[in-house]
């Protein structure tokens, strides 16, 4: 997921019409939402649940249709042309008008609301042993894992040549394949049974409109949920529900012609999905500037397909790690929102050190000898004081050794030269202090072979040298897998609370260091590889991995609700650590990380899966109900009690233990009460344990009290460079929040000009369209070079650098 403005406003005075102010939106293209109830809330409402083909679907579907049909001869009259239209997880038409004619579409008969359309952004090798899929796989047999099971990967369509969705022992379900041209039959196979591809609904003519994968991103993400074995040149990968079909819904054009995908696109597919009988739907794509709930027409979409029986897996998103960063549509309540986990291993160059682990290095692009250097390692402060290596170096000092330079003051290429005019056989560049991970080297003219590591990598290596002398290296040049520290929080993963206050993300998976399969078809794709295998990170492949939990899950258990399914995968989690080994908050890292054994094994399931008491100020009482049922096969007994993560008040219930038949169910009244709290979240786990089974759920809850008192400068979005003396608006897009991340829609930043000669034109307060965003009108200096503004929010301040060409 990237960030990307977005384009929804509900102005008070006129709701039925949402032009949009900071968003990036299609020319011309809008939603045109019409009254009548969808067939998936009908049927839902009628039955509580059902198949989107029964006769009571059917019938209600031909009087939707009959009303949009009359709104479409009400639109043409009004120059209006209709692109396409849904009926399942929606009722809307997508139509191109003129911008200046939209507003009167309003008024039509029938005409609920016209939004504007958005653009939106994309956002397994180890990964199952991470997860203990393996061991899921071992109790109920990697030939049944998924089977017969449909996962929907809305995306940019998928690689049907890829040797991973090669399985001719899968026979295809009747009323399958299903497409949206004929042509694409050829991009279907015993695996794949959909391949539709919404490329006409893209803003830009598109060269291809077929659902081939021109990008790689859907492929990955196909291939993590489903894949079945194959060898890459790295590694052996597989899926983890291999044997679960797939939909291919390509949303995601060309590259160069079509790198965004329209919600209206996304919201086709959504309801081709569901009416397609898909079981579980994967969206790696998403929206930083998430609005509110009922402003946003794909999260309605979502929880329509929820009720539908339809579990929707979505990527929380790509920019964390601050408060309140949760991507739409994972801002869904019913939405399995992942979050990004580290791996136990990545595949890099390296150099392993004696006595010390294997570090992770990052090659330069000079000369890259075809076998590892070993030698001893020199200290290059021992020889000029500072170990920058910017000045001569006495001649021989380094002869036959690898040399271990810091970073910083001269170039990569004066740096190089110098150590090997001492004699070094190649160097180690170590990150500094103030940068520490490693970054491709451009080293010039420079012809001494050289890595750099990280800072704290360095730090450990001088340690081992003050210790011990001489320390001998091996540098290696090719990748290969180097071990990491699995199960932390990456960087990146987006955090909650959600734009209603809810706890998200709901789950933490894999999304660091992956190699997964990607397309060999377009140069130009983003993640094209000959080789058709890519090494990737993102919040992105976090998600199917989920969702193949769940295609495996709902494959061994069936007959279970969605939201029993979605409890099973929730609260079976395990714990998680941040980067620094620290236990993660709630809003962090939801309940945790996901466990696909314990899921399997799991005697209970709960609703809702989680537990926010909401913001407020410091004296609260409030209470929530928590649907707990027995999914085993035997009556139990279990225990309830709460395990706080920070001091303070902690949930209470009727009874601590309840006793409930195979199947049963009972509605738990849970309350939260404090008085004089200070400012901060209360937060921890309200744990059900079987005292049979032993098996565990557990329930993240969340209560924030807050005084208004700012903590978080939050950018969502920035420019990173633009023509000189050139005025921007909205160059800056960014929230106010406390120390719990509750948004504080009424802070006033301050913007200052740090330095480059810039100038601050304007601040305006979008919360209307998306809770608390503010944007920061700014001119660029008059010469090239470096902006630098800083946002000052109470004692809360942020930097944002942007070049001026």
């Amino acid at each position: 997921m990237r960030n990307t403005h977005r384009n929804r406003l509900l102005i008070p005075v006129l709701l039925a019409f949402a032009p949009a102010l900071v968003a990036q939106k299609a020319p011309g293209r809008y939603i045109v939402e019409l009254t009548t109830e969808p067939v998936s809330e009908h049927v839902a409402r009628l039955s509580g649940r059902g198949r989107m083909q029964s006769a009571q679907a059917s019938a209600h579907r031909a009087r939707v249709r009959g009303e949009q049909q009359q709104a479409r001869l009400h639109l043409e009259g009004r120059r209006a042309r209709v692109l396409d239209s849904i009926d399942t997880v929606g009722n809307a038409l997508f139509v191109q008008v003129p911008d200046a004619d939209a507003a009167q579409l309003a008024s039509l008969p029938g005409v609920k609301r016209v939004l504007p359309v958005r653009m939106m952004h994309m956002v397994l090798d180890r990964a199952v042993l991470l997860h203990r899929v393996a061991d899921a796989w071992n109790q109920i047999g990697s030939d049944r894992a998924g089977a017969g099971v449909k996962i929907a990967i809305i995306d940019s369509g998928i690689d049907v040549s890829h040797p991973g969705f090669q399985d001719s022992s899968l026979t295809v379900p009747d009323s399958f394949p299903r497409v949206n041209f004929n042509s694409d039959l050829a991009n279907t196979n015993n695996k794949i049974i959909v391949a539709r591809s919404y490329v006409s609904l893209l803003t830009n003519r598109d060269p291809d409109l077929s659902a081939r994968d021109h990008v790689g991103h859907g492929t990955a993400l196909a291939m993590i949920a489903a894949g079945v074995r194959n060898a890459g040149p790295l590694a052996t990968i597989t899926g983890v529900a291999p044997k679960a079909f797939l939909g291919n819904y390509k949303v995601f054009g060309t590259p160069g012609f079509n790198d965004s995908a329209s919600d209206d696109a996304i919201l086709k597919a959504i309801d081709d999905a569901v009416a397609d009988g898909m079981d579980i739907i994967s969206l790696s794509l998403g929206d930083d500037l998430a609005p509110r709930l009922s402003d946003d027409l794909d999260v309605q979409a979502v929880e329509r397909a929820f009720k539908a029986g339809v579990l929707v897996v979505a990527a929380a998103g790509n920019n964390g790690p601050d408060l309140n960063t949760i991507g739409s549509p994972a801002t869904a309540p019913s939405a399995i929102a992942v979050g990004a986990t580290s791996n136990d291993r990545t595949f890099a160059a390296s150099v392993e050190v004696a006595g010390l682990s294997s570090f992770v290095a990052v090659a330069g692009d000079g000369p890259v000898p075809a076998a590892p250097v070993t030698a001893s390692i020199a200290d290059v402060a021992a020889l000029d004081g500072s170990g920058l290596a910017c000045s001569p170096l006495p001649a021989g000092s380094l002869t036959s050794r690898i040399a271990l330079i810091l970073r910083g003051t001269c170039t990569f290429e004066i740096k190089l030269n110098n150590a090997q005019r001492a004699g070094a056989m190649a160097a180690l560049i170590y990150a500094a202090q103030d940068s520490p991970k490693p970054i491709p080297m451009a080293v010039g003219l420079a012809a001494l072979p050289a890595e750099m590591i990280g800072y704290e990598a360095g730090v450990a290596i001088k340690e081992s040298l003050a210790r011990q002398s001489p320390v001998a290296a091996t540098v290696r040049f090719t990748p290969g897998a180097v071990a990491t520290i699995p199960n932390r929080l990456t960087d990146f993963s987006a955090a909650g609370p959600n734009v209603d206050a809810g706890i998200k993300p709901d789950l933490m998976a894999v999304g660091g260091d992956i190699y997964v399969a990607t397309q060999t078809l377009n140069p130009n794709g983003d993640m094209y590889d000959p080789s058709g295998y890519i090494l990737v990170d993102g919040t992105s492949f976090s998600t199917p991995l989920v969702a193949g939990a769940a295609a495996l899950i709902k494959s061994a258990r069936p007959g279970l609700s969605a939201a029993q399914y979605r409890s099973l995968l929730i609260n079976s989690a395990a714990a998680v650590q941040t980067l620094s080994g620290q236990t993660p908050g709630v809003q962090q890292a939801g309940a945790g990380l996901l466990d696909v054994q314990a899921a399997l094994q799991s005697t209970v399931t709960a609703y809702p899966a989680s537990l926010s008491f909401g913001a407020g100020g410091g004296d609260a009482r409030t209470s929530r109900v928590v649907t707990i049922t027995n999914a085993g096969a035997n009556t139990e007994t279990f225990v309830i009690s709460a395990v706080p993560r920070s001091e303070g008040p902690v949930p209470t219930v009727p009874a601590g233990t309840i006793e409930l038949a195979a199947g049963a169910s009972l509605d738990l009244p849970v309350t939260w009460s404090g008085s004089g709290l200070a400012a901060g979240a209360y937060e921890g786990y309200l744990t059900i344990t079987g005292t049979s089974s032993g098996t565990q759920a557990r329930l993240p809850y969340w209560y924030a009290a807050t005084t208004f008192t700012p903590a978080n400068v939050t950018v969502l979005d920035a420019i990173t460079a633009a023509r000189r003396g050139s005025v921007q608006r909205n160059a800056i897009l960014l929230r106010i929040t406390d120390s719990a991340g509750v948004v504080l829609a009424d802070a006033q930043p301050g913007v200052t000009v740090v330095s480059g000669g810039g100038l601050v034109r304007g601040m305006t307060s979008y919360d209307g369209e998306v809770p608390g965003l503010f944007g920061i009108d700014l001119q660029l200096g008059p010469a090239a070079g470096t902006n630098v503004f800083r946002i000052q929010a109470g004692g809360a301040t942020a930097e944002v650098a942007i070049t001026a060409r």
